[in-house]
């Protein structure tokens, strides 16, 4: 099968294209024919070593994690899915990735491809979403009426973040950089202020701070303005406990999780037009050097997205 993968570790000139063999599909396994792919930051930190020496991966390794595609195989123990299904997929980010012809998935992982919903779109949406939606829900214990503030919210998870926050109902407070702050805007944010001003910073107004960029120091000044009783939650970076005790807040240092749930309910947002997806660019499976410069030099507003199979429509 043709496929995007890396034989070592290093910098965007270690992507090629290629053919690796197509996997199998086990036990209680489905085989997705990949029409779409996407590129998120975790592509590049593990393309650049993030996880060489923990014995995660054997390459070549394929990288990106969310798909949309065609079921084409049914493994034995699986009667939820039937070949011709359209689907997507958070895929499990200690496999083989998305970015090829093919990917074997546990069917317990994967969710329907509504039919209003290109393959593109319904690329783009996993991995970020979740991340977003397991953040705010899971551990920031959101609900309506809390004040929610949202750092990077120009970039994939944080164009979710503010629509899921504000989707349950939350008053949304969000940062970005200055030629980003009318695209947070438009997203739904009650707030907008450019990151590097100091106007977000009004003291202890915030229930959940969701930290969805690098920076301990941003760590810091966020734990200051949460609530006594509040949370904050980082994607990136540690704080030490004793610099959250002291403001009577709570610290989570997040890992999303492959859930087929939480996706089931971002996709019914959706449905429901309470959250649009929010696309940056999208490429050939063949310019996915292109899509990687491009995320990791923190270009994007939204999704990047890789057309795998032009020739699957809807």
């Amino acid at each position: 099968m043709k496929a995007a993968f890396i034989k070592q570790y290093g910098d965007v000139e270690t992507l090629q294209l290629g053919q690796l063999p197509k996997p199998e599909p086990e036990r209680n396994q489905v085989l997705i024919r990949v029409a779409a792919s996407a590129v998120n930051p975790v592509d590049f930190h593990l393309r650049n070593g993030m996880m060489a020496d923990t014995g995660t991966h054997t390459l070549p390794l394929v990288l990106g994690w969310d798909c949309s595609g065609v079921v084409e195989q049914v493994g034995e123990g699986v009667d939820s899915l039937q070949v011709g299904d359209k689907v997507l997929a958070f895929t499990p980010i200690s496999e083989q990735g998305t970015n090829a012809e093919f990917v074997a998935v546990d069917a317990e992982l994967v969710v329907e491809k509504p039919a209003e919903l290109s393959f593109v779109e319904a690329a783009a949406l996993p991995l970020a979403a979740v991340t977003a939606w397991q953040g705010l829900h899971r551990h920031g214990r959101l609900a309506q009426g809390k004040t929610v503030l949202i750092h990077n919210a120009s970039g994939a998870v944080g164009s979710y973040a503010v629509q899921i926050a504000k989707a349950a109902g939350a008053y949304v407070v969000a940062t970005a950089s200055a030629t980003k702050l009318d695209y947070v805007t438009s997203l739904g944010a009650d707030e907008v202020f450019n990151e590097r001003d100091l106007e977000w910073q009004s003291s202890n107004q915030y229930d959940v701070a969701y930290v969805a960029k690098p920076g301990i120091e941003l760590l810091a000044e966020s734990a200051c303005c949460v609530k006594s009783g509040g949370s904050i939650v980082s994607t990136f970076d540690e704080i030490a406990e004793q610099q959250v005790a002291t403001h009577g807040i709570s610290f989570t240092r997040m890992w999303v999780e492959n859930s087929a749930t939480d996706l089931e309910q971002l996709v019914q947002l959706v449905k429901e037009k309470a959250v649009k997806i929010p696309i940056d660019s999208v490429y050939p499976l063949e310019e996915i050097q292109t899509a990687h410069l491009r995320s990791e030099q923190h270009k994007a507003v939204g999704k990047i997205v890789l057309v795998v199979d032009p020739l699957l429509k809807y």
